[in-house]
């Protein structure tokens, strides 16, 4: 007589490993398509766990969303905490830094989550996307991040221009430059098609924001050459 081999009795590590298996999943679909987009049951599918799961770990769908914001999918060990966006260029006012110093500092700062593998990628693409497609459950707190770093942008390029206060062209170059950086978050698809050798080591990652930082810089100098000339902003 041959004797079925005894049922699996879940443990605590079964637990931890199903809702590490829902935050993956959930990280990825919605990365790739949106919080409207994206079931509960694609997630439980995905992640090879009963629908019931999303509602014993986490509520329920927006739950689930706001788990994948908040929590670290990187070992804290290995690379340290993603900075807000804020933090990631020193405020002008108070910095000791001098503009250059400050905006070779911002795309190394802003850069850095590249570094940390493809979860933490996808991580930033699900974040920016956030902003192009908010999903009504993260409030206003990512919009509130990125003001400041654009407060704090235009007032490091004001300060390169000798103006007091920001102005239309000022804000104008404000938007390019933090362009320049969130590109290649909010475009990685396109960047590891056309260019995966930029993004593909850490030493690549310092030279782009060496040179992107560079490039900032000459595109604040040009604007500084065309106010001599032209003496005029609208």
């Amino acid at each position: 007589m041959t004797v079925p081999p005894p049922s699996h009795t879940p443990t605590r590590s079964d637990g931890a490993l199903a809702r590490r298996r829902l935050l993956e999943a959930a990280l990825q679909l919605f990365a790739d398509k949106g919080y409207q987009k994206t079931s509960t049951r694609e997630i439980a599918d995905a992640a090879g766990v009963n629908l019931g799961s999303i509602s014993y770990y986490f509520g329920d769908k927006p739950g689930l969303y706001r788990a994948v914001f908040c929590e670290s999918f990187c070992d804290a060990t290995a690379a340290p905490d993603i900075l807000q966006a804020r933090d990631c260029l020193p405020d002008p006012a108070t910095s000791r830094l001098d503009p250059d110093a400050a905006l070779a500092a911002f795309f190394l700062n802003f850069l850095h989550p590249l570094k940390q593998g493809a979860l933490i990628r996808l991580v930033m693409r699900l974040h920016f996307r956030e902003l192009v497609e908010p999903s009504g459950v993260m409030g206003s707190e990512m919009d509130d991040d990125l003001a400041d770093l654009f407060r704090n942008m235009s007032r490091l390029i004001s300060q390169r221009l000798g103006l007091d206060t920001p102005d239309a062209d000022t804000l104008r170059l404000t938007h390019a430059v933090l362009g320049m950086a969130m590109h290649f978050f909010v475009a990685q698809e396109l960047v590891d098609q056309v260019s995966p050798e930029l993004v593909a080591q850490p030493e690549s990652i310092d030279v782009l924001a060496e040179r992107l930082a560079g490039w900032a810089s000459g595109a604040i100098d040009a604007e500084a050459r065309r106010r001599n000339t032209c003496g005029d902003t609208i």
